[in-house]
């Protein structure tokens, strides 16, 4: 029987899907010990990121708040299955509030969250946060999710709200998923308006008192990113002003114009030694509609996937032109009118993540997340 070189198994089997290497783990010692190293996860991952394939979209039906559902981008998009959700309960749904590196974080209340790598269909619960006592009404009002490239670890953000009738405190705490606990960061002086804090160049990012405000995962410090400009010679732009990651690592912030309602999107650029902090923000494109927001590229990186509602569709970058991604669903998702924490209807449509399929571990304490 011929042997193969060990270097070419590797390149093969960095080549397959994460299906497929779960089911090759079977096949020996060898193969199972190789494809569950750290070494081979992130190789897996790095190939994944920079040849763009084996991109995922995850859709979450916002009416039962508790379906998720997953289309490939290598696919086109042509068709979703239904995942299984490892929070999926009668009596409560589970909210995605960040994903990266394939990895979704899910809370189901302000005290209990969930990593949960639908790839591998691996989950954990994480230990409950030990914020400080204080007195007064206490909840999270922000996360994030993000990688630590410094010591190799996923790391989770969560800012905590205290308040009464004298003063509000808000304390930020890190869980790092190598260590599996949490430790206390810097309070934060302002509410961040965004719930969910976006992944880009080692920070999570989040809007806060009209500027954008960073959290370097490496240093666990926060800082201000360069000013972006509300103001220009032709109109105040106000209505609406975010912070947001397409996927691919790519921050963005869109305005919309008030002489016309239309929406601007601008990239941050890092300065040439790569750093954030002499980085600038570059107009990439305006759209007519306000509602729009950019997914992700094309894989040739000469289209762009945008949302509008719960509808998305391919943009052509050259030639201006567009095509709708009709995603064929085993069960239609809905918007729904839900209830916030003080009682108040908010209008919720299907919410879209985009995020890389991979083997990123969860550790030797997590569960498997269902039926087969």
């Amino acid at each position: 029987m011929p042997t193969f070189l060990p270097e070419l198994v590797t390149d093969i089997l960095l080549r397959l899907p994460v299906k497929s290497l779960l089911r090759f783990r079977c096949l020996s010692t060898s193969h199972c010990s190789e494809i569950d190293s750290a070494d081979f996860v992130k190789s897996h991952l790095n190939r994944s990121i920079q040849t763009k394939i084996r991109q995922k979209l995850i859709v979450w039906d916002s009416k039962s708040i508790m379906n998720f559902y997953c289309a490939d981008f290598d696919d086109d998009l042509k068709s979703a299955f239904l995942l299984n959700n490892p929070l999926k309960s009668p009596h409560w749904g589970a909210m995605v509030c960040a994903s990266y590196f394939g990895l979704i974080l899910l809370s189901f209340s302000h005290n209990n969250l969930v990593l949960w790598n639908p790839f591998t269909r691996r989950y954990k619960r994480l230990p409950l946060c030990p914020v400080q006592t204080l007195s007064g009404f206490r909840k999270f009002v922000n996360f994030g999710l993000g990688y630590d490239s410094a010591l190799d670890d996923c790391k989770v953000v969560t800012i905590s709200e205290f308040y009464d009738s004298n003063h509000v405190v808000f304390q930020a705490w890190v869980f790092s998923l190598k260590s599996n606990s949490w430790r206390r960061s810097q309070n934060v002086e302002n509410r961040f308006t965004a719930f969910v804090g976006c992944f880009a160049h080692g920070a999570l990012y989040w809007e806060c008192d009209y500027k954008f405000v960073g959290f370097d995962l490496a240093n666990e410090v926060f800082f201000d990113l360069p000013p972006f400009l509300r103001w220009n010679s032709k109109s105040l732009c106000y209505d609406y002003y975010d912070v947001f990651v397409v996927s691919g690592g790519y921050l963005f912030t869109s305005i919309i114009r008030d002489e016309d309602a239309s929406i601007e999107f601008y990239l941050f650029v890092s300065d040439k030694s790569g750093e954030v902090a002499g980085g600038s923000w570059r107009k990439e494109f305006t759209f007519e509609e306000e509602t729009l927001r950019p997914l992700a590229y094309s894989k040739e990186g000469d289209k762009i996937l945008l949302r509008n509602g719960n509808e998305i569709f391919w943009y052509d970058l050259e030639d201006k032109t567009r095509q709708r991604a009709v995603v064929a669903f085993p069960v239609i998702p809905e918007a729904c009118w839900i209830t916030d924490d003080f009682g108040w209807f908010k209008y919720m449509m299907c919410n879209y993540h985009v995020c890389c399929e991979s083997l990123v571990s969860l550790g030797n304490d997590s569960a498997f997340d269902g039926a087969p």
